[in-house]
């Protein structure tokens, strides 16, 4: 992800093409008519695919609305969608003249159903449930018929409740319980969408058209562009308090250590937000506001004070309390790469001689940066890169014997984060390719580092490592430097995305504006990165992944670039899949796994319903399971006479999951085939 200088200089277009914009800074609405005309020109032209916004996209876009409001075609009727159809190609037309009144109407309309079902539900709720009658639900509904008649839509909430009723009950929730959780998550739905402005639903309406292209572009709106640059930069300026909604209050989820909130020490999880004031002004409540406006009230600039009125539950009763706290820069170390040297067995020779290998692990959730930093001071800033440069001099001095970047559900990030990334391991040489739309650019793109760590390397990746992560791993492959380890292939987002900023309080674009090739020449795109050693997983049977996302790109190939392979991986590769393989033949854990994964294909995957009996036989049966195996374990227990030490060790071993135990394994293979 980047901003790129040319989008930049586009800027006095995007004004030239509404020039309301600046008109309109103080108006209450700002995705007005001339407004979502630039926009839409904007994006359509920018857009990777070059496609015209006509009848074709308008009918997905039509399709994709819906589904934001309504995806499990509970709210609306047969005849609101019916009535809404013959605009289903003109959409096109309306969004290039800035019209966005069918979206508010429809909206209106979602609103007018949703009101209607949350009576049913306190009308339903209000009776008796006899979990003895069977009945059917289908578990997904996305592609069902709208209800044709209330008295439909009615009987299809009634089974929808009884069987959202069954599963709180089966999760030891009692009836009175399961009853005010599911009142509670409608009428909170219900207070969120009343609260909508007009500008929320116009937003809904550009992102279905940005997904309508692809999956990954979209209309950012002021407060979501904030988030987005929070993400990506791993810190932002406020309080330091995670919030959550809940029946109208907004609550302390949790305090980020060494924000603000945890130095000051007096605001606690579950605390309720009532009211909010700026410095010394007056206090102003935020019962039953928007969460995303409290979050904005309480946000604000380094320094400066902002006051909470907190109602705070204790044994006596509700106490309320008045906190001043003083914002600061909150850094999300939950975020950053973190790291450890694990201490491994080696393969052993022979029972007398057993050496060790110090193997560093890093973990990196995401591929952040500081942008704002990087402008300001490009020589100190907060990066993944940068982070992980650091931590591999270190392992470096440490003198480890091999290093385990652990790439697991990492997303992505910033492009340039990964080019340097790769770097570290392959110095100046070639990382990716980019390609713009329409081919009229292609890149290649170096890495500006050098390389700090030589050694023996593997990537821990699953189904849901994707972008910068296969851009790093898809390199590490092709110069064959690192052992790929994990589920089959990646996510298979091989697709750049830029943010175009528009004036102030407009939020930004984000629109796929390029797509990324391997020096090898292969895209990601769709595909992912195939890994060298597959561990089983249940991932590797579900459908995830970029091939399963509507109106995702195609997957293409380029010419390959000239390249070295800088490592000999292939010679190795065949006994290093076979020492894994019996391993997990005779692992416990990866045997269950495979029992999962084959019950899951078998059984849970081909199941289109389910009804009101078979959940309770399912029960009894996982229950009745899961008592025996505790009673086994409890024997077992009882029969362990083992010392202490050794009860210590297994703590140490069970702190790392199955699959780092194997990555560790295959990467000490790895490191005794090259002594040899």
């Amino acid at each position: 992800m980047k901003v790129s200088k040319y989008l930049l200089l586009r800027l006095a277009l995007l004004l030239f093409l509404f020039p309301s914009f600046l008109a309109a800074q103080d108006e209450k609405q700002k995705l007005t008519g001339p407004v979502v005309k630039g926009i839409v020109e904007q994006f359509v032209s920018m857009h990777y695919a070059q496609k015209p916004l006509d009848d074709e996209m308008s009918a997905k876009i039509f399709k994709l609305y819906l589904n934001r409001l309504d995806p499990a075609h509970y709210y609306f009727l047969a005849a609101d969608v019916n009535e809404f159809r013959k605009y289903e190609t003109r959409i096109d037309d309306m969004l290039l003249r800035g019209k966005v009144k069918l979206a508010l109407e429809i909206f209106e309309r979602f609103k007018v159903r949703l009101s209607e079902r949350l009576a049913m539900m306190e009308e339903f709720l209000a009776e008796d449930f006899d979990f003895s009658r069977d009945a059917n639900w289908t578990l997904e509904r996305d592609d069902l018929p709208y209800p044709e008649t209330t008295e439909e839509a009615r009987k299809i909430w009634r089974t929808k409740i009884k069987f959202d009723l069954l599963t709180l009950k089966l999760a030891d929730t009692s009836i009175k319980d399961g009853k005010e959780r599911l009142m509670k998550r409608v009428r909170g739905m219900w207070k969120d969408f009343s609260q909508y402005e007009n500008d929320d639903v116009v937003s809904i309406f550009l992102n279905s058209m940005a997904a309508a292209y692809d999956p990954h572009s979209s209309y950012l709106a002021a407060q979501d562009l904030k988030n987005f640059d929070i993400s990506i930069k791993l810190s932002l300026e406020g309080i330091g308090a995670v919030l959550r909604w809940e029946d109208g209050y907004t609550v302390v989820n949790s305090i980020v250590p060494g924000g603000a909130a945890a130095r000051h020490g007096k605001l606690k999880a579950d605390d309720r937000i009532i009211a909010v004031a700026q410095g010394e002004e007056a206090f102003e409540s935020v019962i039953d506001m928007r969460l995303n406006n409290v979050v904005q009230l309480i946000r604000g600039k380094r320094g400066t004070k902002v006051g909470l009125q907190i109602l705070r539950k204790t044994k006596k009763g509700f106490d309320t309390l008045k906190l001043v706290i003083v914002r600061d820069k909150i850094i999300l170390k939950d975020g950053e790469a973190r790291t450890q040297i694990f201490v491994h067995p080696s393969p052993e020779e022979n029972k007398t001689a057993q050496e060790t290998n110090r193997i560093g692990v890093i973990k990196l959730p995401s591929f952040y940066v500081d942008f704002n930093d990087r402008r300001k001071n490009p020589k100190n800033y907060k990066s993944s890169s940068r982070d992980v440069k650091k931590h591999l001099k270190e392992f470096v001095r440490e003198n480890v014997d091999g290093v385990i970047l652990d790439l697991r559900s990492n997303g992505g990030g910033g492009l340039d984060e990964a080019i340097n990334m790769a770097g570290l391991f392959i110095g100046h040489n070639p990382v990716v390719i980019v390609r713009q739309s329409g081919g009229r650019r292609v890149t290649v793109h170096r890495s500006r580092e050098r390389a700090v760590y030589d050694g023996p390397l593997l990537i821990m990746l699953n189904r849901y490592s994707a972008s910068a992560s296969e851009i790093l791993a898809g390199a590490m492959h092709d110069y064959q430097r690192a052992i790929l380890a994990g589920d089959t292939t990646t996510f298979g987002k091989g697709t750049v995305q830029n943010i175009f900023q528009l004036p102030e309080g407009y939020g930004a674009l984000k629109v796929t504006i390029a797509q990324f090739y391997r020096v090898s020449g292969w895209s990601t795109q769709n595909r992912g990165v195939e890994t060298s050693l597959v561990l089983p997983s249940l991932y590797n049977a579900r459908d995830i992944g970029e091939s399963t996302l509507d109106n995702a790109l195609p997957w293409r190939s380029i010419d390959q670039v000239s390249y070295r392979v800088s490592g000999n991986l292939k010679k190795v590769l065949p006994k290093l899949k076979q020492l894994s393989e019996n391993r997990i033949a005779n692992s416990e854990f990866f045997q269950k796994v495979k029992e999962d994964v084959q019950e899951y294909l078998t059984t849970i995957k081909p199941l289109k319903y389910t009804s009101i009996l078979k959940m309770q036989e399912d029960d009894l049966r996982r229950k009745t399971q899961r008592d025996q195996e505790l009673e086994s374990a409890s024997e077992k227990a009882d029969e362990d006479n083992s010392d202490d030490t050794e009860i210590e060790e297994e703590k140490k071993e069970i702190q790392r999951d199955e699959y780092m135990k194997e990555s560790l394994e295959i990467l000490s293979d790895y490191i005794k085939l090259q002594k040899k």
